[in-house]
């Protein structure tokens, strides 16, 4: 069985999470079948439960204002970009839209699939170690059972 066969990327679609996404890509050459693409949402304007699925629960969905269903719903279509490019490459590819802690929900996904390695892009904001790497790419390394790769921004 390859080593990284089902592969957890996290994205917040920002130019780094691309970075991330082309190495998520190469490593089907290592043997990976599958990958499991997670966004967490932190910032809509009401509160919704820890861990909300917002792919799966449409009545919390019908609840939300106007503007938090338009920005859901430009994620979602993001998220579904994501999967084509993946399925072009020729992997099996499931979506995660959760609402909540961004870490507590990546290593939740990430235990519930049983992925073998967790992806993702660290911009490095806030204090020492969180300069190096990013506050949530930290407390993802600290939380998850599971290797991470954490790609930093290429130098130009």
């Amino acid at each position: 069985m390859p080593l990284f066969e089902k592969v957890l990327y996290s994205t917040d679609f920002s130019p780094l999470a691309e970075v991330a996404l082309d190495y998520v890509r190469k490593l089907k050459e290592a043997g990976e079948k599958e990958v499991v693409v997670v966004h967490v949402v932190d910032d809509l304007s009401v509160e919704l439960p820890e861990g909300a699925e917002l792919l799966k629960e449409r009545e919390l969905y019908r609840v939300l204002p106007e503007a938090d269903q338009k920005y859901l719903t430009s994620l979602l279509e993001r998220l579904e970009a994501v999967k084509s490019r993946l399925e072009a490459d020729g992997l099996s590819v499931k979506l995660y839209l959760r609402y909540g802690n961004i870490p507590k929900q990546i290593v939740d996904v990430a235990e519930k699939e049983g992925v073998k390695l967790i992806v993702m892009g660290a911009h490095g904001k806030g204090l020492l170690t969180e300069i190096l790497l990013g506050s949530v790419s930290t407390d993802v390394i600290r939380s998850a059972s599971c290797p991470v790769l954490i790609v930093k921004r290429r130098e130009e």
